[in-house]
C-alpha cells in the first residue's frame, strides 16, 4: 500500500467524521479554520515584523555612541550655534531662489516679477533674504506650492499671504506671497 493510498484513506475517514457532525459543530469547525487562516495570513506576519523592528531597535542602541562620563554642552549659546549650522550659507541664496521658482513652475505658477532683498543684522550671525512673489493660479496649486516650499526649504518662512479672487465663479486666484529665507552669513 503506497503513501498516496494511505493519505486517501485518511482523507476518507476525515470526510466521514465531518459528515457525522451536526450543523452547529460544523459551524464551529468553520470558525476555527477561519481564525487559523486569519492568524496565518495577518497576525503571524505582523508578529514577525514586530520582532524584526525590535531587533533593529536593539541594533541601533548598540550602535549609538555612548556619552557616559562625557560633558555635553547644552547651553543656550551651543543650541544657537547648532541652529546657525543648520542654516544654508548666504552665497546659496540664488540657488534657493531658483528652487522656489522651480517649485512654482511645477505647480503651474509663474510669478510676474520677484522682488527680493537681502538684509543683514550687524549683531546677528544670520541674514534674511526676503522674497515677494505675486502669483496667479488655482487656490489648490498655490497651497501645494507653499507646502512644498516649506518642506523643501526648512529655513524658509511664510510671512504674509494675501489672496484675491476677481470673480466668485472663477477658479483663478491672485496671491501675493512674502517669504523669508534665513541664511548663515558667509564667513561664520
Amino acid at each position: 500500500m503506497g503513501a498516496t493510498a494511505m493519505n486517501l484513506g485518511k482523507m476518507d475517514r476525515l470526510r466521514y467524521r465531518i459528515g457525522q457532525l451536526d450543523g452547529l459543530s460544523k459551524l464551529g469547525l468553520c470558525l476555527l479554520l477561519a481564525c487559523l487562516l486569519i492568524a496565518l495570513t495577518y497576525a503571524w506576519p505582523q508578529a514577525r515584523a514586530l520582532q524584526q523592528l525590535q531587533l533593529d531597535v536593539a541594533d541601533m542602541h548598540h550602535a549609538m555612541p555612548q556619552h557616559q562620563g562625557q560633558w555635553i554642552d547644552r547651553s543656550p549659546q551651543a543650541s544657537l550655534n547648532t541652529f546657525y549650522q543648520f542654516l544654508p550659507r548666504e552665497h546659496e541664496a540664488t540657488t534657493l531662489l531658483n528652487q522656489v521658482l522651480d517649485i512654482a513652475e511645477q505647480h503651474g505658477l509663474v510669478p510676474e516679477k520677484v522682488d527680493y532683498t537681502l538684509s543683514r543684522q550687524p549683531t546677528a550671525l544670520f541674514s534674511k533674504y526676503q522674497l515677494s512673489l505675486p502669483v496667479r493660479g488655482r487656490y489648490l496649486d498655490i497651497r501645494h506650492f507653499i507646502a512644498e516650499v516649506m518642506d523643501t526649504l526648512p529655513s524658509a518662512a511664510l510671512n504674509d499671504i494675501a489672496l484675491k479672487r476677481e470673480d466668485m465663479l472663477s477658479d483663478q486666484v491672485e496671491a501675493k506671497l512674502r517669504l523669508t529665507l534665513y541664511l548663515r552669513k558667509d564667513g561664520q
